[in-house]
């Protein structure tokens, strides 16, 4: 198993690249952030959730109250709608 990092080395982003970051602001008094790490070394991805206060008094992450646990990223495809540009009417075959 690969050892996790710190919440400390998550703060300092030492080895560590914030790639994805998400909040909900449903928190009272803030958000609650989901936040991804890319580890360099060893290309391993790790989420971590914590709550953050807007005046930042609160912060679950620097505070280390928070679970880091390994992800993995997965490729999805999206289908998007776009207005189609505008055509002649009839099935084409005239």
């Amino acid at each position: 198993m690969t050892e996790k990092p710190t919440h400390q080395q998550l703060i300092d982003l030492d080895g560590l690249e914030s790639v994805h970051r998400e909040a909900d602001d449903s928190f009272r008094h803030g958000a609650y952030i989901y936040q991804v790490f890319r580890r360099v070394a060893d290309d391993t991805y790790w989420s971590v959730n914590y709550a953050l206060s807007t005046d930042a008094e609160t912060n679950e992450l620097r505070e280390g109250i928070c679970d880091i646990n390994e992800v993995r990223a997965v490729k999805k495809t999206v289908i998007v709608y776009k207005s189609a540009p505008d055509t002649p009417q009839g099935d084409g075959d005239e």
